[in-house]
């Protein structure tokens, strides 16, 4: 499993107890299919980015923590992510006369190159910055 499925894995685990204070990480996390090594770290990636709260870090054990506003606004998608992130979104539909039917989708969340849209055009070194702009300088006092 990659990093960003872990802390798809990780970060939707404590989103689904996101209205208690702090939650035993060893608890919520222990059932999630997460490498025992591997949860230290994503722990301490989501933590370094904001994503998650771990106030106290025993000695043994992963501690006691609790997602972060930020986090929250992650999983539901309404703000950019700081790192890749791979969510596993499940809907259910209810009053279905088979019973209730449980859709997952992907969706991956990757960390925004740029923020607007006028600057995907946005050349990458000085010299095509310069370039574009004698060009356009060209263009505006029509030395072509």
């Amino acid at each position: 499993m990659r990093d960003n499925e872990l802390r798809g894995l990780i970060l939707e685990a404590l989103y689904n107890q996101r209205r208690k204070d702090l939650v035993n990480l060893d608890q919520e996390l222990g059932a999630l299919p997460v490498p025992h090594g591997a949860t230290e770290s994503i722990l301490r990636q989501l933590v370094k980015k904001g994503l998650l709260e771990r106030p106290v870090q025993p000695l043994s054990g992963l501690g006691t923590g609790r997602i972060t506003a930020y986090g929250i606004d992650v999983v539901q998608g309404t703000t950019s992510p700081p790192l890749s992130i791979l969510l596993q979104r499940r809907i259910t539909v209810q009053d279905v006369p088979e019973g209730n039917v449980q859709n997952v989708s992907n969706t991956k969340l990757n960390v925004p190159k740029d923020h607007s849209e006028a600057s995907q055009d946005k050349p990458k070194s000085s010299f095509e910055r310069i370039s574009k702009w004698w060009k356009r300088m060209m263009d505006k006092f029509g030395w072509v």
